[in-house]
């Protein structure tokens, strides 16, 4: 039996409706794939850098190496510059530490050992030369 045209009409008229609403459907969802790509990065398009700004590295008191001034303990982690610390002088260390570990200046650190600031500051200086050459040669 062949269909009328009413039917036929109405049949048509499906078809084109459900043809519109799979386009705009389709339009939708590319527009809010091109939303997201502006805003979103996929992460395995992310370098380094970013990745590890979102992980944690847990540090242990273990795992640094203490080097104690009076009451005061300064933990190291690096292996290579505690190797540099234990060449230098107490004098030297000392500074050094107090410098770089507690932020203090050549001025407090001269009051607190009984120094002049010059000689505080010279002390500083070639210890910091003496660390930075020993790292040199110790990393080749």
């Amino acid at each position: 039996m062949k269909p009328s045209s009413f039917q036929t009409t109405i049949e048509n008229q499906f078809d084109y409706i459900c043809k519109r609403a799979i386009e705009d459907e389709r339009k939708n969802y590319f527009k809010h794939l091109s939303r997201i790509s502006k805003h979103e990065v996929s992460f395995s398009n992310t370098d380094d850098y970013l990745v590890n700004q979102f992980s944690t590295i847990d540090n242990y008191s273990s795992d640094l190496q203490i080097f104690t001034w009076n009451d005061f303990n300064f933990g190291v982690e690096s292996d290579l510059l505690c190797g540099a610390l234990r060449k230098l002088t107490d004098k030297k260390r000392n500074i050094v530490l107090l410098y770089y570990f507690m932020d203090m200046s050549d001025t407090e650190i001269a009051e607190l050992l009984k120094l002049n600031r010059s000689t505080v500051y010279r002390h500083r200086t070639s210890g910091l030369a003496f660390i930075k050459k020993f790292m040199e040669e110790h990393t080749e």
